[in-house]
C-alpha cells in the first residue's frame, strides 16, 4: 500500500494490571483490533485503509483508544515528530471503545469522511 487514505492505530499498551495508568490492553485492545479488521475487511478497505497495533496513545484515561489519522501528501516525513505534531492537526482519537462500537466508527469516518463523536475523546 503505497498512500493510504486513512492510518489507524489501536493502542495495545499492556502495563501491570494494578498499574494506575491503566492499560489499553486491558481494557480489550486486542479484539478492537480484530474488529476494526473484519470491519475494513468487509468493506473492501484494505487497500485505502492502514491498521496498525501502536504502543501508548497518551490516552490513557480513555482505554482502548485508537486514533485515525489523515495523511496529506505534502506532509514531510523526514521532519522529527514534535513538529510533526504540531504541524498535523488531522488525527480524531477516539476513545471508550468496545467491539461493538468498530463498524459504526468504520463507516463514519472512513468510508463516508465524518469522525464519529461519539468516543471522540
Amino acid at each position: 500500500m503505497n498512500s493510504p487514505k486513512y492510518r489507524v492505530f489501536v493502542c495495545t499498551k499492556q502495563r501491570h494490571p494494578n498499574d494506575p495508568e491503566g492499560s489499553c490492553h486491558h481494557c480489550g485492545a486486542t479484539e478492537i483490533y480484530q474488529a476494526f479488521q473484519d470491519a475494513i475487511a468487509e468493506r473492501q478497505l484494505e487497500n485505502q485503509v492502514e491498521l496498525r497495533c501502536s504502543g501508548c496513545l497518551d490516552r490513557c484515561e480513555a482505554g482502548a483508544v485508537a486514533m485515525v489519522f489523515q495523511p496529506k501528501r505534502y506532509e514531510p516525513s523526514w521532519l522529527p515528530s514534535k513538529i510533526q505534531k504540531k504541524l498535523t492537526a488531522n488525527k480524531v482519537w477516539y476513545g471508550r471503545l468496545s467491539p461493538a462500537d468498530i463498524p459504526k466508527l468504520v463507516e463514519s469516518h472512513l468510508v463516508n469522511g465524518k469522525p464519529l463523536k461519539q468516543h471522540q475523546v
